[in-house]
């Protein structure tokens, strides 16, 4: 089960959300969107991918997802994270040109203490704000970005477990310090974004079939329909889609789909049946079998629970 975001800033600046996810073995499917978004591990083991680029995750790393670039998640066994997203409006303090900007993705702790940090930031999701020893200053630049990033997620659990009158502005100043130790030790240079990542046209290729599922996904969707929409061979499809959702297009539609009958059967009272229709559905015993490993209960039990 995936927490909800928690909205812990509200006003005309924007959104930012600042949450704590617990999670056990859930494939969030390719997606993207325009805010930064960031994870600092806890605990258990994330494989992260962004456009065709994967890495493990374990606890004490931070991952960072740019603006617009395409990327997933795939918890194992009991991953927990600390999840922040900073919407355009804040970006756009950085500079004019914020769209171009790419920061560094992954930043893992050298520090042989980055194990022992990770845990007690946890700790301060149950008991409170911990005090923490100082940490030696570091001659790694690379160490010495993990370090205040690491400092900025621990200042932000802590105002929002103590929700002091004011915490708000507090969480924001936390999160304009953060944009400024990624603007002037984060980003990643001119060489490393081009060549690091698949081309602008296969991302925007990924993008547009992407757009075509959620735009279809109560109808009949074929293999051969995605790649025609791309002008390009099934299999030349396949292997460009899995290389930058991990998933194939099947598993992929299918998961949309659940997402979306999931959604319908908590806000709305129609028939079951009814709902695996609309979303596209055919394999009803198929679907339900893959949407109890899912969310670890029937729709049936979704529904009574809910009422």
């Amino acid at each position: 089960m995936r927490a909800e975001y928690e909205n812990v800033l509200d006003d005309h600046l924007g959104k930012i959300h600042f949450t704590y996810v617990n999670t056990w073995d859930e494939l969030l499917p390719a997606h993207w969107h325009e805010h930064l978004e960031i994870i600092y591990v806890l605990g258990g083991e994330i494989t992260a991918s962004i456009n065709d680029v994967s890495y493990e995750l374990k606890k004490g790393d931070i991952f960072l997802v740019n603006s617009n670039d395409i990327h997933y998640t795939h918890t194992h066994e009991d991953a927990r994270y600390y999840l922040l997203q900073i919407p355009p409006v804040h970006l756009e303090r950085i500079s004019a040109k914020w769209e171009g900007l790419k920061f560094q993705e992954f930043i893992r702790s050298k520090s042989a203490d980055a194990c022992v940090q990770g845990e007690q930031l946890e700790n301060v999701q149950g008991k409170g704000l911990v005090e923490m020893r100082e940490n030696r200053k570091s001659t790694n630049r690379a160490d010495d970005l993990y370090d205040q990033l690491r400092d900025v997620f621990r200042k932000i659990a802590g105002f929002y477990e103590e929700k002091k009158e004011g915490y708000h502005l507090l969480v924001l100043s936390a999160v304009y310090r953060l944009l400024y130790f990624l603007y002037t030790e984060g980003i990643r240079s001119e060489e490393d974004t081009e060549t690091a990542h698949g081309t602008l046209r296969d991302l925007e290729r990924m993008k547009l079939c992407m757009e075509f599922v959620r735009e279809h996904y109560g109808e009949r969707i074929s293999l051969a329909d995605a790649a025609g929409l791309l002008s390009i061979t099934p299999e030349h499809f396949c292997r460009l889609f899995r290389k930058y959702t991990g998933q194939t297009f099947l598993a992929y539609v299918n998961q949309i789909r659940m997402e979306y009958f999931h959604t319908d059967l908590l806000e709305t009272d129609k028939n079951i049946t009814f709902l695996l229709d609309k979303n596209g559905i055919t394999n009803y015993k198929g679907f339900l079998r893959k949407f109890k490993e899912a969310y670890g209960e029937s729709p049936k039990e979704v529904r009574r629970r809910k009422n």
